[in-house]
């Protein structure tokens, strides 16, 4: 299972969303590192903006569709 963590960006006006990685605490899918179970410092304006990683979702994307691939029963054909 994968896991979503929101990260403040350094002016803390914006959330990241983030895919954990599997097999790591805080290993993102794009690469990045989160501090293990972490929460999010909150943002410094109330209309703060919230986004996904581009990468991390495109890795999620690319996850998925592989397990896609191998749980799909065989053509008997």
């Amino acid at each position: 299972m994968y896991e979503m963590r929101a990260e403040s960006t350094d002016d803390r006006c914006e959330l990241i969303w983030h895919v954990v990685a599997k097999d790591t605490i805080a290993g993102t899918l794009c690469g990045g590192h989160l501090a293990p179970r972490a929460t999010p410092d909150e943002p410094a304006v109330t209309a703060a903006t919230e986004r996904y990683c581009d990468p991390c979702m495109a890795a999620f994307g690319t996850a998925l569709q592989a397990w896609a691939d191998t749980s799909r029963p065989k053509d008997p054909a």
